[in-house]
């Protein structure tokens, strides 16, 4: 299971306080800017980000830094980060957008605390399944190619031994190759021509 650590980018101090009243098994981590955020997804590793898409821009290294930009730059930090995009009620081109940048979920201010809850919990609910299924997936990783091409090659060889009743000149002109390299590739898988 993923740390249950939360992470709200959002200008208003007062919604840490709300969360963690509707959360209080999460250990909830605030930000006000986009410099804060990048700063606390490096030193807290959330596994959930609640972020503001709506935050002011701010000139930050020469660039405009806003809501969005701090989406991008968030999941370019950390991508398997779920990041909840706070947007205002009335503006559904900025949700469209921060769906569009990677969010997981929208969720409109004013928030619900309820609704809220639900959405932050189904968050670390997908972010406990990816981790369990990159956890599964180093053992169920697919062959490499050179697992292919030896078991590949090893059923052509049975099958050609097969077809030629076990004649060994027969089976190397059946596969297209000399009867030096048939012997080595025989010893090769561990085939006995009998």
């Amino acid at each position: 299971m993923v740390p249950r650590t939360l992470l709200i980018v959002d200008e208003d101090p007062a919604l840490e306080g709300m969360v963690q009243n509707a959360l209080p098994v999460c250990r909830v981590v605030s930000a006000g800017g986009v410099g804060e955020a990048l700063d606390a997804v490096r030193a807290h590793k959330p596994a959930v980000v609640a972020l503001s898409v709506a935050l002011p821009s701010g000139e930050t290294d020469a660039a405009p830094r806003d809501g969005l930009d701090a989406l991008s730059l968030i999941l370019g930090e950390a991508p398997s980060i779920k990041v909840i995009a706070l947007t205002p009620r009335d503006e559904r081109t900025l949700a469209v957008r921060a769906v569009a940048r990677g969010a997981h979920e929208v969720c409109c201010k004013p928030i619900d605390a309820h609704e809220f809850a639900t959405v932050v919990q189904r968050a670390f609910q997908r972010a406990d399944l990816e981790l369990e299924g990159r956890r599964l997936n180093t053992g169920d990783a697919p062959p490499t190619l050179r697992v292919l091409r030896d078991e590949t090659e090893r059923r052509a060889l049975i099958d050609a031994l097969a077809r030629s009743g076990g004649n060994l000149s027969a089976t190397a002109r059946l596969l297209g190759i000399s009867r030096p390299t048939l012997y080595s590739l025989l010893r090769q898988h561990g085939i006995r021509a009998e």
